[in-house]
C-alpha cells in the first residue's frame, strides 16, 4: 500500500497468517515538537514585548499575552488530534480494531470468522467492519485512491485469519 497525501500507511509485517495496518493523520509536528515550538515563540514574543514595555509602550505587552493565549489555544486543539490513529491487527482467530480519537481510545476484539468487511467504492466512503450487529467505520486517514486496494488486501487477510491452515 502506497501512502497518500492524507495518510501514513504502515504495511503489514511479514508474519505468516497475521498482519497489522496502522493509519495515522498526516501531521507536520508531533505534540512534543509543537510544545517546543510554542515555548520558543513565547520566549521571543515576550522578549520583544518587554523591549516595547521598557521603551514606554506598555500596551504591547497585554496584546502579546492575548496573542500567545489564542495561539496556545489553537495549538492545544491541534495537538489533541495530532496523534489520532486507526489500527487493524489480524491474527489467526482474532481481529483487533483500535481507534484513537483525541482522548478517546476504542479497542474491539472480534472473531475473524464472524467479521465482515464492506466498501462501496464511493468517494469518501469508509471501510465498514461488521461483527454480530456491531459496525465500525475505518479509513478516515486513508487516501481515497488507496481504499479499494486496501479493501481487497484486508478482505484476503480476513479470509486467511478466519480459516487458518
Amino acid at each position: 500500500m502506497i501512502p497518500g497525501n492524507s495518510s501514513q500507511v504502515v504495511a503489514p509485517y511479514n508474519v505468516p497468517s497475521s498482519g497489522q495496518w496502522v493509519f495515522r493523520r498526516n501531521c507536520s509536528l508531533t505534540p512534543k515538537q509543537l510544545l517546543q515550538w510554542y515555548l520558543s515563540l513565547c520566549a521571543i514574543t515576550l522578549i520583544v514585548a518587554t523591549g516595547f514595555l521598557l521603551a514606554g509602550f506598555w500596551i504591547v505587552l497585554p496584546f502579546a499575552g492575548l496573542e500567545l493565549l489564542l495561539v496556545g489555544t489553537a495549538f492545544v486543539v491541534y495537538a489533541r488530534h495530532a496523534a489520532d490513529y486507526e489500527m487493524i491487527e489480524l491474527q489467526p482467530n482474532q481481529l483487533l480494531l483500535v481507534m484513537a480519537d483525541g482522548t478517546k481510545l476504542t479497542q474491539l476484539e472480534w472473531s475473524p470468522q464472524w467479521a465482515k468487511l464492506s466498501y462501496n467504492g464511493k468517494y469518501k466512503a469508509p471501510l465498514l467492519f461488521s461483527h454480530r450487529g456491531q459496525q465500525v467505520k475505518i479509513g478516515k486517514f486513508i487516501a481515497e485512491k488507496d481504499k479499494s486496494a486496501l479493501h481487497r488486501e484486508l478482505k484476503a487477510a480476513l479470509a486467511r485469519a478466519a480459516c487458518p491452515v
